[in-house]
């Protein structure tokens, strides 16, 4: 019969279904979730999701821990200093919180020029959320060779480049033709990162490119719909040479920040908050007020009409789950 034997910290680098597996300096352990950690009511889907610090303890009994082999029991979920989560769709109602990944340097979002096409406002929804967390978000946009001319490139690169103006890096890239590759790999090196975008955008074959070794699943995008294929299944750390991690995840078809109210929003747009301090009304959310601060911002053109859209969009939408979970308790 196996006992468990002494405990000591390591990475969650992939979970699921009540087991994950955990780096443990160079070792991977196969870990079961202690059962008390499961028990009682929680807001959250899962305990236990990539990036987390635990305690494990390896099981006495079975092959040495080591990769490939040896168990383990995750006996305690460490504090976690960061992290990106969304509003979980729940067919019974309620809010649940699904953390998509825990404890990261940065955020970032990928896009694709065509195939498949740019979702509005996706970006923008992934930064409020990076910046409610305190993660530093940035923005990779894939396929650029795939611009009908060079006033489409243009017109993406101007679209793109506001991003900047916010603080946040953007790396324009291209698998075809070898642009912004450097440029991206610089970006990953030495951190713990969360790549994000829809299906079909070209995250694992980019990964694909600058890591040859991780040999990560990809797939075409749909003639019949445009949308991307997905491939992969879970969130998984994978180690960056000269240290860090990077993490794949399944492609995202949308996202509702969690843990922003509809009143809060406007904290994560920074450049309409800028705006906002010409309002009239201090708690004026910038859709039917009288003189609006932010759209005499957007009329004037310096703050894109599509931001504006954007931020509108989520507002709509975090209204709209808050009016739903009301009436359903």
């Amino acid at each position: 019969m196996s006992v468990e034997g002494t405990s000591c910290e390591g990475i969650v680098i992939r979970s699921g279904s009540g087991h994950c597996q955990v780096a443990v300096g160079s070792e991977i352990w196969r870990c079961r979730v202690r059962g008390r950690l499961r028990q009682g009511p929680r807001e959250a889907q899962t305990i236990v999701v990539a990036g987390d610090r635990v305690r494990v303890a390896n099981v006495v009994g079975n092959a040495s821990p080591g990769v490939g082999g040896g168990e383990g029991v995750v006996e305690e979920v460490l504090p976690r200093r960061n992290r990106i989560s969304r509003l979980a769709a729940r067919r019974s109602g309620g809010r649940v919180e699904q953390v998509l990944m825990a404890n990261l340097d940065q955020l970032v979002v990928v896009q694709s020029v065509r195939d498949p096409e740019p979702q509005t406002g996706f970006v923008d929804r992934l930064l409020a959320a990076a910046l409610r967390f305190n993660v530093r978000g940035a923005v990779a946009l894939n396929k650029i060779d795939l611009c009908r001319d060079a006033d489409d490139r243009e017109r993406e690169l101007a679209h793109f480049g506001y991003y900047r103006c916010l603080g946040h890096e953007v790396v324009v890239a291209s698998m075809a033709t070898g642009e912004g590759l450097p440029e991206l790999g610089a970006l990953l090196a030495g951190q713990v990162t969360l790549l994000l975008g829809a299906s079909g955008v070209g995250k694992s074959s980019l990964l694909n490119v600058l890591y040859p070794g991780l040999g990560l699943r990809v797939n075409d995008v749909s003639d019949g719909t445009g949308l991307g294929r997905h491939t992969t299944t879970h969130t998984e750390l994978h180690p960056v040479p000269g240290g860090g991690f990077i993490a794949d995840s399944p492609g995202l078809r949308g996202f509702d920040p969690w843990d922003i109210a509809p009143g809060d929003i406007r904290a994560y747009f920074p450049d309409l908050e800028t705006a906002a301090l010409d309002c009239r009304f201090r708690g004026c959310l910038h859709r039917g007020e009288r003189e609006c601060g932010v759209k005499d911002a957007v009329a004037r053109g310096s703050v894109p009409v599509w931001r504006h859209e954007a931020y509108l969009g989520l507002l709509r939408d975090l209204e709209e789950r808050e009016r739903t979970a009301g009436y359903r308790k």
